[in-house]
């Protein structure tokens, strides 16, 4: 095999186009165009795919290049980065193993100049082929996109846990520790990041293990083709001889009451052989409705580990992290702001950013808090009254006629101390800022002055009808 054909051994991956297809090129193209963006769509998110993929338009085709019109050079510079591997699957997948990807960039002058740039770039050729030494090798498709792994999950409080147990079973997964895995929380909070993760890392370090990822949808529609083509044995051998069986959002097994069957037998015969099986759902197993309960039993004998909404900082860690891998460095206040508006789902976080970098390379605008707050607006995400710690400095301050930066001074006289204790009081009742930098924010104190200050206000309201009226005052003011 010749280093530069990648995937060229992945079978399923792979389509040849005859001549006879090449006798119409436009109808053909736009045929296959249309089934290479469907998959795509299904291994992207529908941010990711509307800002970079449907502008992308299929120029010409011929045995060995496809021509696709982008945007602007910034287009093909941000697929070759972030997208190479995705793009390059897709081009064998369904236009064939030899043909290439050439990039025709329209330029927005007055002489409509064109510009052709050659896909990949070195690093991404790099990239390519450590993953196709390891494709080369497997003899099916895992079913794995290589950017969900471990090193660019940001774990926090909220998904400690479950995150611990993903990476054991990765790296020990001939263990039958936890057997099933069952990971389960909200949509968009990271349970198919976790659960491709493990699939990579067993991928990159444990070459002798067979690992297989599928969401229940997709096991439903093998299952459905199966009996269609009347070949139900490489349904059994794809999903029966593995080592590490990894099923997506096993919810939607309800009610498909045949579908449950074939799934209760795979599950079956992979735990009584000591392989590995981790699930994902969107809630526990026993309040999962119309589901068999030979399965729920089953699933009920290994280890659930759900994942929570992340709270404040791991969210600013989130936003900073996906930004950055990315490619787009954000101001503090941008991804603060961010972090402080999207509470719940992680998924949203990222679409911010995809459309945030989208208006900043296309419309040449700065990345600000003025320009998220349009972006959430458009999405139709509510910006609630944020409270931080600048406003409760200037509302506490106004209240008892003192200068906000006197709350951080080193002054212990009573008339600054009672109001620097209220207002980091106010500060970790009405934020999600940690005690650290709370203390930070008050004159570089220590988290034990913060939590001593807290637990003086907290029993002084109970029995000081003053500080209960300040207090009552200050919070209307701020909410």
């Amino acid at each position: 095999m010749n280093s530069n054909d990648l995937f060229s051994n992945d079978l399923i991956l792979t389509k040849t186009i005859d001549d006879k297809e090449f006798e119409e090129p436009n109808q053909t193209l736009q045929k296959r165009w249309k089934q290479l963006l469907k998959f795509v769509k299904s291994n992207v998110s529908s941010s990711s795919f509307r800002t970079w993929f449907l502008p992308l338009k299929p120029i010409s085709i011929t045995k060995t290049e496809l021509v696709v019109e982008v945007p602007s050079q910034f287009y093909c510079e941000w697929l070759d980065q972030h997208y190479y591997s995705l793009l390059r699957t897709c081009i064998q997948k369904f236009f064939g193993e030899e043909v290439t990807l050439k990039y025709q960039v329209v330029v927005d002058n007055s002489n409509s100049e064109k510009i052709n740039i050659k896909l990949p770039s070195q690093n991404s050729q790099k990239l390519e082929q450590i993953r196709a030494n390891f494709i080369q090798k497997l003899e099916y498709d895992p079913n794995l996109v290589k950017h969900f792994n471990f090193e660019n999950f940001v774990v926090g409080d909220s998904n400690q846990f479950a995150y611990s147990c993903c990476l054991a079973v990765a790296k020990n997964p001939k263990q039958t520790k936890y057997n099933p895995l069952i990971i389960y929380g909200n949509t968009g909070l990271g349970k198919t990041h976790l659960l491709q993760a493990i699939g990579n890392y067993i991928l990159l370090n444990h070459t002798d293990v067979k690992v297989l990822y599928s969401t229940s949808e997709n096991f439903a529609n093998n299952f459905i083709e199966a009996i269609k083509n009347n070949n139900m044995n490489d349904f059994v051998n794809l999903y029966r001889n593995v080592d590490v069986l990894l099923i997506d959002d096993i919810q939607f097994f309800q009610n498909k009451g045949k579908i449950q069957d074939h799934f209760f037998h795979t599950f079956n015969t992979l735990h009584q052989a000591g392989k590995n099986i981790v699930l994902t759902s969107d809630k526990p197993p026993k309040d999962l409705k119309d589901i068999d309960e030979r399965l729920i039993s089953r699933f009920q004998w290994g280890l659930l580990a759900d994942i929570q909404p992340p709270e404040l900082e791991t969210r600013i860690a989130i936003t900073r992290k996906k930004s950055e891998n990315e490619g787009i460095e954000l101001p503090d206040q941008v991804i603060e702001y961010i972090a402080q508006n999207i509470t719940s789902n992680v998924r949203e976080i990222e679409g911010v950013i995809v459309s945030l970098i989208a208006q900043v390379a296309f419309s040449k605008k700065k990345p600000t808090v003025e320009l998220v707050r349009e972006i959430l607006r458009s999405k139709h995400i509510k910006t609630p009254r944020i409270i931080t710690i600048d406003k409760i400095k200037n509302a506490v301050a106004n209240y008892y006629n003192l200068n906000p930066q006197e709350l951080e001074s080193k002054s212990r006289r009573k008339e600054v101390t009672i109001p620097r204790q209220l207002a980091m009081y106010i500060a970790k009742e009405f934020t999600n800022i940690t005690l650290q930098r709370i203390g930070k924010n008050f004159g570089g104190r220590d988290h034990t002055t913060v939590l001593y200050a807290i637990n003086t206000i907290e029993r002084n309201l109970l029995v000081d009808e003053r500080l209960k009226a300040a207090y009552e005052y200050i919070v209307k003011k701020l909410i």
